[in-house]
Order: structure tokens, then C-alpha cells, then sequence
């Protein structure tokens, strides 16, 4: 999938998922995090990019970096389907 990874960044961290930049965290936070997710999309073909499939990396990514929990990511899951929505809309 063809993706941008400025924009990338710039979604997870206008999101703040964690709310980790909104407490004093710098604007970078989320850079591992969007890293691996970079690597992943631009790997994934095109015609298997969906909403459901950019979400499942998100939360696989989530799990990797910080250990969450099904709790943790099922509340964070409405801003997982809204970037990947975004995404989706921009270079899907």
C-alpha cells in the first residue's frame, strides 16, 4: 500500500491515543509506534488494504510497544478505525 508517512504521523499523533502528548510527552511520542506501522502498510498490498486490515496492525503494533492489553485495545479501537478510515480515504 502506498502511503505517506508524514500523514501517518500526523494522524496517530493529532489522535494522541494514549493521550501521552496531551500530559507533556513531546510531539514524537508516538515515532516508534508509527514506524513500524510505516513499514507494515507500505509491505501490505494494495488489494488486501482495508479498514478491518490497517486497524488489526495498529492494535498488533499497540501490543508489541506497550504490552496492551484486549481491554486497553478494545478502548482504543475507535481511534484505531478512524485512522485507518483516513488512511483508507487519503491512499486507498
Amino acid at each position: 500500500m502506498n502511503v505517506d508517512y508524514t500523514a501517518i504521523d500526523e494522524l496517530f499523533r493529532l489522535h494522541d491515543i494514549d493521550g501521552l502528548i496531551a500530559s507533556g510527552a513531546p510531539d514524537d511520542e508516538y515515532e516508534p509506534e508509527v514506524d513500524r506501522i510505516f513499514l507494515a502498510l507500505e509491505a501490505l498490498p494494495r488489494e488486501q488494504a482495508t479498514v478491518a486490515t490497517l486497524t488489526d496492525i495498529f492494535e498488533r503494533v499497540w501490543k508489541q510497544m506497550f504490552g496492551a492489553t484486549e481491554q486497553s485495545i478494545a478502548r482504543r479501537r475507535p481511534d484505531f478505525e478512524d485512522i485507518a478510515r483516513k488512511l483508507m480515504n487519503y491512499f486507498g
